[in-house]
């Protein structure tokens, strides 16, 4: 990739092609794009010397020369991209072009998985950098960095996406599967049809002289460690299993994040403590502690990543507090990381009150999972359920937020529909109390509620 060329992003604005622009402009490549989304960051784009069109236009695809790049959000209609096959452009896969850049580096971890992906690179990548400055591309928003970045480093951290297949484009000398669930059912129409497809890409990393990390914890992870025949190349982490290489002991939850013994290979070696709620990024944590040993980081590194980790925007992020009130968002929207969520912050703050606001993501998601989802809330003292987030999906046919509702009701729980950002406001503006915690949750436009719950907890309890 060091002969220039002009690349073109449609849909630029979506985190991961973001990062790839921002890579490919700082390598001296020319480089545009489009997004016709409203929040289409015009001003930083170009600031990294990125030109961006505020809409699709067939006029902007302007030379056959040009490389234009597409995710599997963009359809084949979009005027773009057929004005770009009509004039004999290369086009490619954000995948793909992901896959291009991590081959130039001699040292590569990808860590997949269907949870903790972004969790967890980006506290390798803190690790990391208490060591060398490795490279990197992590498919969330950073507090106090960019989300992607290209050093002198030979180190490339990264993490991959599974839900279109593309991670397979990749092979990186090592990986870490955080866990395998069966989700992207539009994509991955039967469970084994993942299954094969990380049982390949695991297979890639550790046929090419390479390791992987894998949790035992994790049912079809354990299955697929099982399957393998070059277990001398996988490193194992868990909570439960004593067979584990990397474990952790005594796992104290508390107002302030998580502490736990770290063993290895059955002997105490350490104390973790980490910023972060939950048992879910207890794994995420030992997941990157095994990388970071294996590649012999210094555990004095290590700590200290793991300790001075400022977390993921939208990732159990603490918005606001005042009043004694505390709001968290949260992108959760698989049955799972509605769980792991909740119980991270029942056990730090078993004390408090759980309102939880939702907004289901895809119909077919949520028809999919709809028995899963109707039981994930059962530490949330109130769930406040809004319309589902469609993403192009037509509802026919499909389940939707009211009969969730009327599920969740029916197991026992607490949810009540509301039909928008402002109903959910008013319905709980008046109840809030001290020790009481919100947590907005969901993959789609749920995140701008945060902004007007803000003054509503820096008013509650006074009186107009």
């Amino acid at each position: 990739m060091n002969n220039k060329k002009t690349y073109f992003f449609i849909g630029i604005n979506g985190i991961g092609m973001s990062g790839l622009a921002e890579m490919l402009a700082s390598k001296g490549h020319r480089v545009l794009g489009s997004d016709s989304s409203k929040s289409l960051r015009v001003d930083h784009f170009n600031s990294c010397g990125i030109n961006v069109f505020k809409d699709h236009n067939k006029d902007n695809i302007q030379q056959s020369d040009w490389v234009i790049v597409v995710s599997s959000a963009i359809k084949d209609t979009n005027c773009e991209l057929v004005s770009a096959k009509e004039l004999g452009c290369q086009i490619i896969k954000r995948g793909e072009l992901l896959a291009q850049i991590i081959q130039e580096f001699e040292n590569s971890i990808a860590v997949v998985g269907t949870h903790g992906k972004t969790t967890t690179s980006s506290l390798l990548l803190q690790i990391f950098s208490e060591w060398v400055e490795p490279s990197y591309f992590v498919g969330g928003h950073l507090s106090g960095r960019s989300h992607a970045k290209l050093t002198d480093s030979d180190w490339f951290i990264t993490e991959l996406d599974e839900s279109d297949g593309s991670f397979l484009y990749t092979s990186p000398s090592q990986a870490i599967i955080t866990n395998i669930e069966h989700d992207h059912v539009d994509f991955y129409k039967e469970k084994d049809d993942l299954i094969s497809a990380f049982y390949e890409f695991i297979e890639k990393a550790i046929n090419q002289n390479g390791c992987a990390v894998i949790n035992l914890d994790d049912p079809i992870s354990e299955k697929l460690y099982k399957k393998l025949t070059n277990k001398d190349k996988v490193i194992t982490f868990s909570i439960e299993s004593s067979n584990a290489q990397i474990q952790a002991d005594s796992i104290d939850y508390n107002w302030n994040g998580t502490s736990f013994n770290l063993v290895i290979n059955n002997n105490k070696v350490d104390t973790v403590i980490t910023p972060l709620f939950g048992k879910h990024n207890v794994y995420n944590a030992l997941s990157a502690i095994a990388i970071a040993i294996h590649n012999q980081v210094p555990l004095k590194h290590i700590l200290k990543g793991l300790n001075k980790f400022k977390g993921v925007k939208r990732r159990l992020e603490l918005k606001y507090k005042a009043n004694d009130i505390m709001l968290y968002d949260d992108y959760a929207h698989h049955p799972t990381e509605v769980i792991s969520t909740l119980e991270g912050l029942y056990k730090s703050f078993s004390q408090h009150r759980i309102i939880t606001i939702f907004q289901p993501h895809r119909y077919t998601r949520l028809t999919n999972l709809f028995d899963s989802f109707a039981s994930s809330f059962s530490r949330s003292d109130k769930i406040c359920i809004l319309p589902v987030f469609a993403a192009g999906e037509s509802a026919e046919g499909q389940m939707s937020s009211q009969d969730l509702v009327n599920k969740i009701n029916k197991n026992g729980d607490n949810a009540i529909h509301f039909n928008s950002f402002n109903d959910v406001i008013s319905g709980i503006k008046n109840e809030l109390k001290p020790k009481d915690i919100i947590l907005v949750m969901g993959a789609g436009s749920i995140t701008q509620i945060s902004k007007d719950l803000i003054p509503v907890i820096k008013n509650a309890g006074t009186t107009n």
